[in-house]
């Protein structure tokens, strides 16, 4: 697949991404459980494919380990969430089939988590006073990188695209940086983007790409993921 079908499907798939508009959530009208069902998503999403760890989070919802107004307060908070993160979790796979998976990390996540809770709302403080707070998206961002554990750049732009927040930054993943590579000859290694000064210049870059499908930057973002990973599984590149 060449870089024009490339282009072509992302502006398609722009298309398709401001249809769905409406469907976006409303980071305003989320309660705290929700944000923090959020955060504990991208925290995991980190350290596992997404479908992951979408399971992961749901899990830990299903168990209650994400009420956010007693979760400071319980003293055996981390090793509940280990022992959540221990069992298998069932994905289904495109043939329908089911498969049983055990996170990896999960002590690791389970500290992140478990700290991230307790800096947060045992000091009574909160996700929404954190996003009310911030002054625009990139002070939202390091707000964010700054308060939960295991946030760098990527995760704390992935969490304000998912609620709602803001549609300025990019997320720059393996999938986007290889598009970076793909059009214009750039190689990142993903550990310099923990830094938010490289990251945001690499975000410059992007931004000047998506300039020219004339969509927002977390819309041709999230196109350009959707895109490439869709071509790497198939093959395609």
């Amino acid at each position: 697949m060449n870089v024009d079908i490339i282009n072509r499907t992302i502006d398609a798939m722009c298309s398709e991404i401001k249809d769905q508009g409406s469907s976006a959530l409303d980071w305003k009208l989320l309660t705290e459980d929700e944000l923090l069902y959020e955060a504990a998503l991208c925290i995991f999403g980190s350290q596992m494919q997404f479908e992951l760890a979408v399971a992961t989070a749901d899990r830990l919802r299903d168990c209650g380990l994400l009420l956010s107004k007693h979760l400071a307060d319980m003293p055996d908070y981390e090793p509940q969430i280990l022992d959540a993160l221990s069992q298998p979790l069932s994905l289904a796979g495109k043939d329908g089939a089911v498969r049983w998976v055990r996170p990896r990390f999960k002590n690791r996540l389970s500290s992140l988590l478990a700290t991230t809770v307790l800096d947060i709302y045992g000091k009574g403080h909160s996700l929404r006073k954190l996003l009310i707070a911030a002054e625009g998206a990139k002070d939202a961002r390091k707000a964010l990188m700054l308060s939960v554990w295991g946030f760098g750049p990527k995760q704390a732009s992935l969490f304000l695209r998912r609620v709602g927040y803001c549609a300025d930054l990019a997320v720059l993943d393996i999938h986007v940086l290889d598009y970076l590579h793909l059009t214009r000859g750039l190689r990142v290694a993903p550990n310099r983007l923990g830094r938010l000064s490289c990251y945001e210049e690499i975000e410059d870059t992007f931004r000047e790409i998506a300039s020219r499908f004339g969509h927002s930057l977390g819309c041709v973002d999230l196109a350009t993921w959707l895109t490439m990973r869709v071509a790497k599984r198939e093959a395609y590149l």
